[in-house]
């Protein structure tokens, strides 16, 4: 039986008995629409993008060449997000591509900084893309071809978008990690259509709009039109939750006086029980396997 190095049980002693923290995640919207009423987005060309009232939904006609966004401010400062939407696409040219997500004021395709899905049509189909662009100008960007996110993995294959379909598209900032992700799925099934992930170098500021924009698409006649529904773009802070008190119970006049016992006030958080089991586990296997190497 091979050995495994006493460290490796030490270490992972070490991590189990570390306290736990008694802090947890509360998720806050920022911005939520659903386009049921008109969301006041902000453009410079209200042909190409609109409010449809009859659909319900954002409508959106990007072209390159003609600089066009829509655009709604966002107080953002720093941290985790999570951003949510539905996208579909009723046709789209050679090069078209429709852009959305978290942006500076520049809305710039090709500078930072921005956080952006990306469903375009290329040379390899119509492919799925993360692309984001730090306060530095360093392009970190993945997408659905199969040489960009699994390279020579077997059972890997290019995963392509289809017109007249409904995607449901999360995008995640992790700034702990550094890294951010984007996860595509069909919203009827749940169904994982494609997602991947980047490592960013630098933590991502300066983003205070979510965005449709062309700006810095220089082709010409790449048009893609479609629709943008179901917006949802969210944080995270930490909130450390309150201690419940037990009341203790006062003895009525009826009653015969008797000292109330009081109620232990908890300590300790179930995980922190089963945090101390495993390391019980650890540190039996340390000695197991210190005695069978005398």
């Amino acid at each position: 039986m091979q050995r495994i190095p006493a460290l490796f049980f030490f270490l992972l002693a070490f991590l189990l008995v570390l306290p736990a923290s008694g802090a947890i995640e509360e998720k806050v919207i920022i911005y939520q629409t659903d386009f049921s009423a008109d969301p006041g987005w902000m453009t410079n060309n209200p042909s190409y993008y609109y409010w449809d009232v009859g659909k319900q939904a954002y409508h959106f006609q990007s072209e390159g060449g003609t600089n066009g966004y829509s655009f709604i401010p966002v107080t953002y400062d720093g941290g985790p997000f999570v951003l949510e939407y539905d996208v579909f696409i009723e046709s789209i040219e050679r090069d078209g591509a429709i852009r959305f997500g978290l942006t500076g004021t520049e809305m710039d395709i090709s500078r930072g900084t921005v956080v952006l899905g990306d469903f375009g049509q290329t040379i390899y189909g119509n492919i799925m893309s993360l692309l984001v662009i730090d306060p530095n100008n360093h392009l970190y960007q993945t997408s659905s071809r199969a040489d960009d996110y699994c390279g020579q993995l077997p059972n890997c294959y290019t995963r392509e978008f289809a017109l007249n379909t409904t995607y449901h598209v999360v995008i995640r900032y992790n700034d702990q990690m550094n890294q951010a992700d984007i996860k595509v799925t069909t919203p009827d099934t749940g169904e994982l259509v494609w997602g991947y992930f980047v490592g960013i170098g630098n933590d991502m500021h300066s983003l205070s709009r979510l965005a449709i924009t062309t700006k810095g698409d220089y082709a010409i006649g790449n048009k893609a039109i479609g629709s943008i529904d179901n917006v949802v773009f969210s944080t995270f802070r930490e909130v450390t939750p309150t201690p419940t008190t037990v009341p203790t119970l006062v003895p009525t006049s009826a009653t015969p006086t008797r000292t109330p016992t009081p109620t232990p006030t908890p300590t300790e958080s179930a995980g922190s029980h089963v945090v101390l089991v495993l390391a019980l586990v650890a540190a039996g296997v340390i000695l197991v396997w210190a005695d069978r190497r005398r």
